[in-house]
């Protein structure tokens, strides 16, 4: 079994390596274009947006991984998202029987695998699952990041919002566009819990929020072309968003935590 297991990861670590290869470095085959107009369409898109890079990048890295037999499993967990996407691709649009063999084999080697090292993924199948720095009653995704009651100390704050700015530095330097623009609206609301949480560790109201809250808003919906202010607004409106923001995260990272957190009563207070 040992062999076989060894077997298969040799073999798919040498595949999603060969795959990163092949587009940023040596065309070793024809990266597919797609043949039926939805297929063709999918695939242009995510030529254009930058994200084909991006999963061939992650292709690159966790293929290399897995073929050296390094932290294999959690190789094998990021790379599946790709081939889930390059099953859905193959054999949902663009139907090519070469090209959806290849794309459930593909995904019959990650999810084989995974099964192999079952073990190493019980924490995360356990209900409710923690992750690394996560603790049973104390402090979770859930508690930073949905929960937008109770408090959170300057070190967890600062901790907390280095993934943040690092995710967002990614979708506008690396993804661009509207994609990127959506992805960044997401992380709004994580960043507003965890904003308020900080406030109320300070002694302040999360209503205090309501300010960047309006201009990030207003700021994506220009970046999203759902709004129009005038021409003066429109150049300056996101700056001021970033600005305003900008500025409640070094108040955060700066400001001391009070004894009488949430003194001011607002309903966000725990």
């Amino acid at each position: 079994m040992k062999s076989v297991v060894v077997a298969g990861r040799v073999m798919f670590g040498a595949w999603m390596l060969a795959s990163g290869i092949n587009h940023f470095f040596a065309p070793l085959w024809p990266e597919p274009v797609g043949h039926e107009p939805l297929a063709i369409q999918l695939m242009a898109a995510l030529m254009h947006s930058g994200l084909l890079g991006v999963a061939s990048a992650i292709q690159l890295v966790t293929g290399a991984l897995i073929l050296a037999g390094v932290l294999v499993p959690l190789a094998l967990c990021v790379v599946m998202p790709i081939s889930t996407c390059a099953l859905f691709w193959a054999v949902i649009l663009d139907h090519q029987p070469l090209g959806a063999l290849l794309a459930i084999v593909a995904i019959a080697l990650n999810g084989g695998l995974m099964l192999a090292y079952l073990e190493y993924y019980r924490g995360a199948l356990q209900s409710p699952a923690l992750t690394v720095g996560e603790s049973a009653g104390g402090r979770s995704y859930s508690t930073l990041y949905v929960n937008p009651r109770g408090r959170t100390a300057r070190g967890p704050f600062v901790a907390a919002l280095i993934p943040i700015l690092l995710v967002a530095g990614f979708y506008a330097f690396f993804v661009r566009g509207l994609t990127a623009h959506w992805c960044m609206l997401m992380l709004l609301f994580p960043a507003l819990v965890l904003h308020a949480r900080r406030l109320h560790d300070m002694g302040h109201t999360a209503w205090l929020l309501i300010v960047p809250a309006v201009l990030a808003l207003a700021a994506f919906g220009l970046w999203l072309h759902l709004v129009s202010f005038g021409a003066r607004l429109d150049a300056d409106l996101p700056l001021a968003a970033i600005v305003v923001f900008a500025g409640f995260a070094l108040w955060g990272c700066i400001g001391g935590g009070q004894a009488e957190a949430n003194r001011f009563g607002s309903p966000l207070a725990a």
